[in-house]
């Protein structure tokens, strides 16, 4: 629905600049100067920058965590119903959309997810990623996105969800028609993402019916226990918690590493403090995704009328929380735009959200980013980009992430 919020003629920010996703930070530090609460026409949407509102916002009750289903309710009725799988699909993604439901789900994954349970990843992240390192230096070439990162993440996170790791180009060409559903999905983003939804559920159906009889130590696994709380899943339903997983516990992280690969790059005075002493990785992985992470923002929809700052926003209206702004915010990270692995209040930042929908696997990405960095710079002291100017592509609103990162090793 279009939005009549009040006009701010004293303040005009364009948030769809073609050039802007490359370097949002000086708009953002205007916005959070002038106009922390501001409405943008360009994205019929409102836009907090500042890291108080950011975390307040993502913490309160009155925002819906499924806005994206917005973009769907505004198209012809004819549209609407040929999207209906996409958005069965979507809503059953975690239970978002019932915060009890929700809060069950998360308490079903903690049980699973243990420290002990991430921990003993280690070694298999390791021979993944040893092995993908060694089919790059046979070629004698390496393009860290598509050969490393980007499988590499896959494959672990098809490995904890029990669905068959040799089917890596399958997830990975269907996720990315589904991620776009996390951009501001227009008409056509959200059917190829339906397709991407409905050519994975097809597949992974007849997984889920025959781990019925079989079952793991994986999430099929646990989706399938008798659980304590009474929760219950269908078939249908945990197909649609399989996708989730491989599409957002996938995403994230492979485009963290790649960011953090190219910080290193641009920051090598950084990059040499981290190879001499690897025990700074912990927080120099929340530094790198302070400074740049792999989720730029995400969106909410207000399900009552409410104000922020005195600005009055209404039932239905979308909220963008720029991430990537709060992340940059001088009040809580001093010399926000200085990248410094050693900054004590790193850990602050809101890459993985905060709140009842933070990020379910973040855990998990912490370790393959402890896995990926020690091992790169350790194995490849020289690494350095092929091209000279990075490959950046943009990820709608205000985000960008690497197509290629070619690099040249010895």
């Amino acid at each position: 629905m279009a939005s009549t919020a009040p006009s701010q003629n004293n303040h005009a920010f364009d948030l769809r600049a073609p050039s802007l996703f490359l370097d949002p930070h000086p708009l953002l530090h205007r916005m959070r100067a002038e106009a922390p609460v501001y409405f943008s026409p360009h994205l019929d949407s409102w836009v907090l920058t500042s890291y108080q509102d950011v975390c307040a916002a993502l913490r309160d009750p009155r925002l819906s965590v499924v806005e994206e289903v917005k973009r769907m309710e505004a198209l012809p009725a004819s549209d609407q119903l040929a999207l209906g799988a996409l958005r069965r699909t979507f809503l059953a993604w975690g239970d978002r959309g019932n915060p009890e439901r929700h809060a069950l789900f998360l308490k079903l994954l903690k049980r699973h997810f243990t420290p002990h349970h991430v921990e003993a990843q280690r070694p298999r992240i390791q021979e993944i990623l040893g092995r993908l390192l060694a089919a790059a230096t046979r070629r004698g070439e390496m393009d860290v996105v598509n050969d490393i990162a980007h499988p590499l993440a896959m494959t672990v996170v098809a490995g904890v969800t029990g669905v068959p790791e040799e089917e890596v180009d399958l997830y990975l060409r269907c996720s990315n028609y589904i991620s776009q559903l996390l951009e501001m999905g227009d008409r056509d983003q959200l059917f190829l993402c339906q397709r991407g939804m409905i050519e994975l559920s097809d597949f992974l159906r007849p997984i889920v019916e025959r781990r019925r009889r079989e079952r793991g130590a994986d999430l099929l696994g646990a989706f399938m226990e008798a659980d304590p709380d009474g929760v219950h899943f269908s078939d249908d339903h945990i197909v649609a918690q399989c996708i989730m997983f491989l599409v957002v516990g996938y995403h994230t992280t492979a485009n963290q590493l790649c960011n953090g690969l190219q910080i290193l790059f641009d920051h090598p005075d950084a990059r040499a403090r981290l190879t001499a002493d690897p025990a700074l990785l912990p927080n120099a992985f929340d530094e790198m995704m302070r400074y740049h992470g792999a989720v730029a923002s995400v969106r909410r929809m207000a399900t009552v009328d409410l104000a922020i700052r005195g600005q009055q926003i209404r039932a239905g209206e979308t909220i963008v929380l720029a991430l990537c702004a709060a992340n940059r915010d001088p009040s809580a990270f001093p010399d926000p735009d200085r990248l410094d692995i050693t900054r004590e209040e790193a850990s602050r930042q809101v890459g993985f959200t905060i709140g009842p929908y933070s990020c379910m696997g973040q855990a998990l990405a912490r370790l393959e980013a402890q896995v990926f960095f020690r091992t790169l710079l350790g194995r490849f002291p020289r690494l350095r980009p092929r091209d000279a100017a990075p490959d950046w592509m943009v990820f709608r609103p205000l985000g960008r992430e690497l197509r290629t990162l070619r690099v040249l090793f010895d």
